[in-house]
């Protein structure tokens, strides 16, 4: 199992109860998680900082999840991501693996299922 300690995740989403429930559920693996409560400003940090990984809400104000990673692609740095979403719809799901995004995840995400996923994200990557 990999160290979490050394890994940086950044979880963004624009509603504030969603967004302290997925950083609970990550809280005990000590990760160092960071939020953003906007598109905008999680391209700004994700653009400014390392993270090993980010979470991202598809609707959110400014940009949305997939325009996040979008201008990230343009720009040469991209970031391995999970996108969350209430909404999913196969033109979403169809962008995002475009995109590179690692798996979408349905809102709300059963706790158990975040953390396995991110562990066997950091395991696979970082094994």
């Amino acid at each position: 199992m990999p160290n979490n300690m050394s890994f940086r995740i950044l979880i963004a989403d624009d509603q504030v109860e969603q967004l302290n429930a997925v950083v609970a559920m990550l809280g005990n693996a000590e990760y160092s998680i960071e939020v953003a409560y906007s598109g905008s400003d999680a391209l700004n940090m994700l653009l400014n900082n390392a993270f090993d990984l980010s979470l991202l809400d598809m609707h959110m104000p400014g940009l949305t999840g997939l325009e996040v990673l979008n201008h990230l692609n343009q720009l040469g740095n991209s970031v391995p991501s999970i996108l969350m979403t209430g909404q999913p719809s196969r033109d979403i799901e169809l962008a995002a693996l475009e995109l590179g995004v690692i798996t979408m995840l349905r809102k709300p995400i059963p706790a158990e299922l975040l953390r396995i996923t991110v562990n066997q994200i950091f395991t696979r990557n970082h094994g």
